[in-house]
């Protein structure tokens, strides 16, 4: 596979830069897991899921052009707002997935959003990751609540919020557009 220009490593003066900027992405360390600001090279396992039918469920197969500008939107969205997508890196798996607190353009609030690599699946990382960007939303950004949007046939997901406490919010889902139901998380995983 070619990589387009944008999506390769660039040594220098930027590249510094680049790096100094995503040290003030706040890190989060779980038990398993850590949360960190994304890197370029991040961008390969983030193009492998929405290239795939893995992203069937947020609206792909995405070309790569797409992925490259949903990457692009999730990772700016930490200058413009203060929060954004995290990489997880798991105990044997640099970049696993990736956890959002963000913007799509027509979402009414942020969203926590949350979405794996095939061969981390069943491992327990989503719920852990999901946990604590939940909690930074809350303790660090002092945020009342925050919802995920969930496609109505993605089983997995759906049993994952009810794992997390988060509960259907049928007033959300009426200013969504489209057919998406609403999770709405509180601090501390209670409804």
């Amino acid at each position: 596979m070619i990589q387009a220009p944008c999506e390769q490593h660039r040594p220098g003066p930027g590249a510094r830069t680049a790096a100094r900027l995503c040290g003030k992405v706040p890190v989060i360390d779980t038990r398993r897991l850590q949360l960190r600001g994304p890197r370029i090279y991040d961008f390969k396992t983030f193009a492998k899921i929405y290239e795939s039918d893995r992203s069937i469920l947020m609206g792909g197969p995405f070309t790569r052009e797409e992925a490259w500008q949903e990457f692009t939107n999730y990772t700016s969205l930490w200058l413009l707002h203060g929060h954004g997508l995290w990489t997880i890196d798991a105990l044997t798996t640099p970049s696993a997935g990736f956890v959002l607190l963000g913007y799509e353009w027509d979402d009414p609030e942020a969203e926590l959003g949350i979405f794996l690599s095939e061969e981390v699946e069943g491992q327990g990382y989503a719920q852990e990751a999901l946990e604590a960007a939940r909690n930074h939303a809350f303790e660090a950004l002092k945020w009342d609540s925050v919802v995920s949007y969930v496609a109505p046939d993605n089983e997995r997901c759906i049993r994952l919020m009810e794992r997390v406490g988060a509960r259907r919010d049928t007033v959300a889902e009426a200013l969504v557009d489209g057919d998406m139901l609403v999770y709405r998380h509180h601090s501390g995983g209670a409804a």
